[in-house]
């Protein structure tokens, strides 16, 4: 067989991504949408799909933002996910948002942060190695407080941070920075790169959850008055 057909969707954060591997081509269609996603990520699909020119039949996979993101963001993720995998008897690969945008950027230092927008004052965060050919997670994803970054990279000796809380909060970064979304076509670039691992990480689709960092997942009536959002 030769390179899988695959298709992958990011919901996690205010961009919507939608990607399809097929003949060692990926398309992909990445907006920032707000909280539009459940309207456009199966036309989004379907219109992938088509344009190319074959079928949801003929999928080898799905991989799905699994999160860190936001709570509605990542059930509409795996919803899809699992409808699909059902329907079509497919596997699922539930995808870290930032391991697959850390591993988009792995050439910009040896040691990478991935820094997510959390909203409530707070940074999806986790570190990535880039070294000797292999990509490897050195601090799972987490919450971490601005003013806290600063001196985590440091303690883990970060060279290179990205992601969508850069510019949204004051973290005073001396190392260098990027602001970046998420991608879809970044899941793909992934798996393709690191297969050994990505291959352990299939699932059915019953067994497909999203990857919740947050406890808190709902605001309070103050919470909303004030401004506040998950």
């Amino acid at each position: 067989m030769g390179e899988p057909v695959l298709l992958a969707f990011d919901t996690a954060t205010e961009y919507c991504s939608v990607a399809l591997a097929y003949k060692a081509q990926v398309y992909c269609r990445t907006e920032k949408l707000g909280n539009s996603h459940s309207e456009c990520l199966l036309p989004w699909i379907d219109e992938l799909i088509k344009n190319v020119g074959i079928s949801l039949k003929d999928l080898n996979g799905i991989l799905f933002s699994s999160g860190p993101g936001s709570f509605t963001g990542l059930r509409i993720a795996c919803g899809v996910a699992q409808g699909l995998g059902y329907g079509l008897d497919k596997k699922l690969l539930p995808t870290s948002t930032l391991t697959a945008l850390g591993y988009h950027y792995r050439d910009r230092g040896k040691r990478i942060a991935v820094l997510n927008d959390a909203r409530m004052n707070e940074c999806y965060a986790a570190i990535y190695e880039n070294s000797d050919g292999f990509f490897k997670v050195l601090q799972s994803e987490r919450l971490v407080k601005p003013e806290e970054v600063q001196r985590w990279l440091e303690q883990n000796e970060v060279t290179f941070v990205v992601g969508t809380a850069i510019g949204v909060y004051d973290m005073n970064l001396e190392v260098e920075h990027l602001y970046a979304h998420p991608d879809a076509s970044y899941m793909i670039e992934w798996f393709n790169g690191c297969r050994d691992i990505a291959d352990q990480l299939w699932v059915d689709p019953d067994k497909a959850a999203p990857m919740y960092i947050r406890d808190h997942v709902a605001l309070t009536i103050n919470e909303r008055l004030q401004g506040a959002k998950l």
